[in-house]
């Protein structure tokens, strides 16, 4: 599926253009500690190969199967969400595809969380992105009993050796030796990945023109406009 969806459509034409492609949870705005050479490259011809030697056949309704086993799931995302929506929608137009039926379902938290363990979500993240361990280590690594959100990693992916680089960054105080552990973190996920990451999506604002300098935004949350939004530098704009 990583290798079969469109990311770059996706921007293109869903967010008409105001976002990145997403491969892994880092961005590219973590500097050294991102990867660039970690992405999924868009080879759907590759995608159904894999599938093909995985002995998912492609049947008469071009779904494919397994042991009569349907390549198919539910994609569960919030209703009141209409980028989820969108974003979900092309999702399912890609994965048709290659073969995979994906049935969207369009609800509210309260079903999707009951439902966690049995359809895929269109999540979003980067509540708290100032710093790569709030961003990485609920998603990445595996389960712990009795802590975090029930969408912290909800299909409980990862491994023992990707857990053992998130532990080591989050103790550690030496800067170059995060970055070590973070760019480790990302070679794992794209050998062994847990989620079909979309896109990172950019904020946007619409203003008047009334003259006002040195009107800028910058890296902000999921939960949008609470630690900074539009007006975090107010105090610093001046007019002509």
């Amino acid at each position: 599926m990583n290798l079969a969806v469109d990311r770059a459509g996706m921007v293109d034409h869903v967010l008409d253009g105001r976002g990145t492609p997403a491969h892994t949870p880092v961005a590219a705005v973590y500097g050294d500690a991102f990867n660039p050479q970690a992405v999924f490259p868009y080879d759907p011809e590759a995608a159904k190969t894999l599938l093909d030697e995985a002995g998912w056949l492609p049947g008469e309704d071009g779904v494919r199967a397994r042991d009569d086993v349907p390549a198919a799931f539910e994609l569960a995302y919030n209703a009141s969400d209409t980028l989820r929506r969108d974003l979900s929608l092309a999702f399912a137009s890609d994965m048709s595809k290659l073969g995979v039926d994906v049935t969207l379902l369009g609800t509210d938290w309260s079903v999707i969380e009951e439902r966690r363990n049995d359809v895929g979500i269109l999540l979003g993240g980067g509540d708290k992105p100032y710093d790569l361990d709030s961003q990485l280590f609920e998603t990445l690594h595996t389960a712990i009993p009795g802590s975090g959100s029930p969408f912290a990693n909800p299909g409980n992916t990862g491994t023992a050796a990707m857990d053992a680089h998130l532990e080591a960054a989050r103790k550690s105080l030496d800067p170059a030796e995060r970055t070590a552990h973070y760019l480790a973190v990302q070679d794992l996920y794209i050998q062994d990945p847990g989620y079909v990451m979309l896109a990172f999506i950019d904020h946007n604002y619409i203003q008047q023109d009334m003259g006002w300098q040195n009107v800028q935004t910058v890296l902000e949350p999921h939960t949008h406009d609470v630690g900074w939004g539009f007006w975090w530098s107010l105090r610093d704009w001046t007019r002509d």
